[in-house]
């Protein structure tokens, strides 16, 4: 301290200011930096869109068993050609968190047309939250398989939900596989409009 207190007492006054302006924008600096990356981080999470509306990013891993139920006709038009619709009882591996809310299981219902050894598949899943309150989305995707294991990828959209989720609004890709038995899991990696609920709220 007495060789500060000797340096501070032989420096002019315009040095020590100049030195204490120098630290007060380097500590501002530093802040700023602190800022900028607690800002990268909740971008990370939402973002906005062409609109300037904020959306939150989901992300979650889908188990489905073997189709329990499995209905298929034949169309005699071409060989190979049919229609397939089947049922699976699902479960989230990781669930995605909606409105601070979980998903835990669902059902999955599916429509496929089977042609030239190709799915095209159409479906539902109709998830039950953690709160007992149920979201659905819908999947359109493509299959360049139509016999097990195969590779799995599409589009998914929220198309309803009942509670607080009943305005839900968003959706995302998924991709993934169904294994030699039938077993098929996914990633799913979206986003919903958490707007869409504030609307509604006012109405």
């Amino acid at each position: 301290m007495s060789l500060v207190k000797a340096l501070c007492s032989r420096a002019p006054f315009h040095l020590l200011l100049t030195l204490f302006i120098a630290f007060s924008i380097s500590l501002t600096a530093h802040a700023e930096k602190d800022k900028d990356k607690d800002k990268d981080k909740e971008n990370e999470k939402t973002h906005k869109n062409s609109a300037g509306l904020d959306f939150v990013k989901v992300k979650g891993s889908l188990r489905c068993d073997k189709p329990e139920k499995a209905y298929a006709i034949d169309v005699p038009d071409r060989a190979g050609h049919s229609l397939v619709i089947t049922h699976r009882i699902c479960t989230w591996t990781e669930p995605i968190e909606i409105l601070g809310t979980k998903t835990k299981g669902g059902e999955w219902d599916e429509f496929s047309e089977r042609m030239e050894g190709k799915l095209h598949p159409h479906s539902y899943e109709v998830d039950t939250m953690a709160d007992g309150e149920k979201v659905t989305f819908q999947t359109e995707g493509q299959i360049d398989s139509d016999k097990d294991p195969m590779t799995i990828r599409g589009k998914f959209s929220y198309t309803r939900g009942t509670g607080k989720f009943k305005s839900i609004r968003g959706g995302g890709n998924y991709e993934g596989s169904t294994d030699a038995n039938g077993v098929m899991t996914l990633e799913l990696e979206g986003e919903y409009d958490p707007s869409a609920f504030q609307a509604a709220g006012k109405k």
